[in-house]
C-alpha cells in the first residue's frame, strides 16, 4: 500500500500542478513541476496516514464511514493541506529549491526563546487565507462526501489508491488554488 501510494502520487500531484499552471499561466514551468514531482512521494505517504487515520477512527470510536471520513482523514486532510500550501509558497519565494525548503522547516526550531515568531513567519504566513479557507469548506463538504463513499463501498487494500486517484480533480483545484495564494503572498513582499 505504501508502495502503491508514492507511486499514485507521484503521477497525479505533477499532473495537479501542470493542470493549474495551464489555467493560471497557459504555460507549464517545469522546475515547478519538478519540485512538485520530489514532494510527492511524501505526500503520498501522508494521503495514506490519512487514510488509516480513518480506519483508527473505525476500530476506536465507529464504523460508521461518515464518522471514519469526518474524524479520520477530513479532520487532518486540513492540517495536511497547510504543509501543502507551504511547501508550494516557500517554493515560489526560493525558486523551487528543496534545500530552502527544509531550512524553512529546520529554521522554525533553531531559537527556541523565538519558537512561536518561527512558526508564525515560517509557517502559517506561508498559508494564503482565502485559498486555504476553501481547500477547508471543500474538505467539509465534497471531500467528505467521497470519503463516506471510499470507506463505504471500496475494499479496504483498494482506498488510498482511490483517494489519490479521486484526488485528482481535487489535486487541480488545490493546486490552483495553491499557485494564486502563493504569489499574492510572495507578490506582497516585493
Amino acid at each position: 500500500p505504501l508502495l502503491g501510494a508514492m507511486l499514485t502520487a507521484e503521477a497525479i500531484f505533477p499532473t495537479g500542478d501542470i493542470v493549474s499552471q495551464l489555467i493560471v499561466d497557459r504555460k507549464v514551468d517545469w522546475k515547478k513541476v519538478r519540485y512538485t514531482a520530489s514532494l510527492s512521494p511524501l505526500y503520498g505517504l501522508g494521503t495514506h496516514a490519512l487514510v488509516q487515520s480513518g480506519e483508527l477512527v473505525g476500530e476506536h470510536v465507529s464504523e460508521n464511514p461518515l464518522v471514519k471520513s469526518a474524524l479520520g482523514p477530513n479532520l487532518w486532510g486540513n492540517l495536511y493541506n497547510t504543509f501543502f500550501f507551504v511547501n508550494n509558497t516557500v517554493g515560489e519565494r526560493t525558486g523551487y529549491s528543496l534545500k530552502e525548503l527544509v531550512k524553512n522547516y529546520t529554521d522554525i526550531f533553531k531559537s527556541k526563546g523565538e519558537l512561536k515568531q518561527n512558526i508564525k513567519e515560517k509557517f502559517f504566513d506561508n498559508i494564503p487565507g482565502k485559498e486555504y479557507r476553501n481547500a477547508v469548506i471543500s474538505t467539509l463538504t465534497a471531500w467528505n462526501a467521497f470519503m463516506y463513499y471510499n470507506y463505504s463501498h471500496v475494499s479496504d487494500e483498494l482506498r488510498t489508491p482511490a483517494v489519490l486517484g479521486a484526488g485528482f480533480l481535487w489535486l487541480s483545484f488545490l493546486s490552483l488554488w495553491s499557485l494564486k495564494g502563493r504569489r499574492k503572498i510572495v507578490g506582497s513582499e516585493n
